[in-house]
C-alpha cells in the first residue's frame, strides 16, 4: 500500500513537471520517475524513522514521593534537548532528562503526553548541554572493574577521564517526620587499555601516565590543581588535557 501511495505520489511530482519534460525519451521517463520514487521513499523514512525507532522503550514512571528534596535527574528536571545514538542512529534535537538514580535516559514525548525510556542496550551515547556521555559495557578482569552503565567522558584519548555520576535517596528524621532527600555522588576514573583506576588524588592519574609525570606534576603545582570533591574533575581534566600538549 505505501508503494503505491509513494509511487501515485511520485507520478503527480512528474505530471507537474513542465511540457518539454514530458516529452522526452520514455528511458528519461523511467529514470526520472524511479528519482521521484526514490526521494519519496526517503522522505517517508526519515519522517517515520524517529517515532519508530526513538518511540519504542518502556514508559518512565516517576515513583519519587512528593515533598522530596531535590529530584533524580543531571542538572535540571526539565527536559533538555540533546543528542542521541541509538539503534545505529543519530538523532539532533531530542528532549532529554538523564535520571541520575536508576541510570537510565528519560526521552519526553512530543507535546508531552508520555515519557519513554531509552534501552540502555540501544543507546551508544548521548549529549546534554555540551556533556558527551558514553555507554560503557563493564569490565570485569582481574586488572580493572569499571562498571557498566553511562560515564561523562571529559577527556578522551589513549588515556581517557570518565566520571560517573549517581544519585541516591537519603532518609532521615526530622521532628519525627521522614524526610527524603536525593544526594548526589560523582566518582572519577582514568582508563588506559583494559587497566581503569579510580581518580581521587593527583597521584592517582599520574600512575596511568607512559610519560612525562614530572612535567603534569609541575603543571599541577603551578596552576594549583586541587582534588577536592568540589574541584576533582576540573583539576584532573585540565592536568591531562595539558599531558596531551606534550611531546607524545
Amino acid at each position: 500500500m505505501m508503494h503505491r501511495l509513494l509511487y501515485a505520489g511520485a507520478c503527480c511530482l512528474a505530471l507537474a513537471m513542465p511540457y518539454r519534460a514530458c516529452a522526452q525519451a520514455p528511458a528519461a521517463d523511467s529514470v526520472a520517475l524511479a528519482a521521484a520514487v526514490e526521494a519519496a521513499t526517503q522522505h517517508y523514512t526519515r519522517v517515520t524513522q524517529t517515532e519508530s525507532v526513538l518511540f519504542s522503550g518502556p514508559e518512565y514512571v516517576d515513583h519519587t514521593l512528593p515533598g522530596t528534596i531535590g529530584h533524580q535527574f543531571l542538572m535540571s528536571a526539565e527536559p533538555q534537548l540533546g543528542t542521541v545514538t541509538y539503534r545505529n542512529a543519530y538523532f539532533q534535537q531530542v528532549p532529554l532528562r538523564y535520571d541520575l538514580a536508576l541510570d537510565r535516559v528519560v526521552l519526553t514525548y512530543p507535546n508531552q503526553v508520555a515519557n519513554i525510556v531509552l534501552v540502555p542496550e540501544a543507546l551508544t551515547d548521548f549529549s546534554l548541554q555540551n556533556r558527551h556521555f558514553i555507554h560503557v559495557l563493564g569490565d570485569t578482569s582481574a586488572s580493572a572493574q569499571l562498571p557498566a552503565g553511562f560515564y561523562e567522558l571529559l577527556q578522551a584519548g589513549p588515556v581517557s577521564l570518565l566520571a560517573r555520576h549517581s544519585k541516591f535517596l537519603l532518609q532521615t528524621t526530622v521532628h519525627q517526620s521522614l524526610v527524603f532527600k536525593f544526594k548526589q555522588v560523582d566518582k572519577l576514573f582514568a582508563r588506559s587499555g583494559s587497566t581503569v583506576a579510580e581518580v581521587g588524588r593527583l597521584k592517582d592519574l599520574l600512575a596511568l601516565l607512559p610519560a612525562h609525570k614530572s612535567e603534569v606534576q609541575r603543571y599541577a603545582r603551578q596552576q594549583k590543581l586541587r582534588f577536592s570533591p568540589a574541584r576533582r574533575e576540573a583539576s584532573a581534566t585540565k592536568a591531562l588535557r595539558y599531558y596531551y600538549t606534550l611531546p607524545q
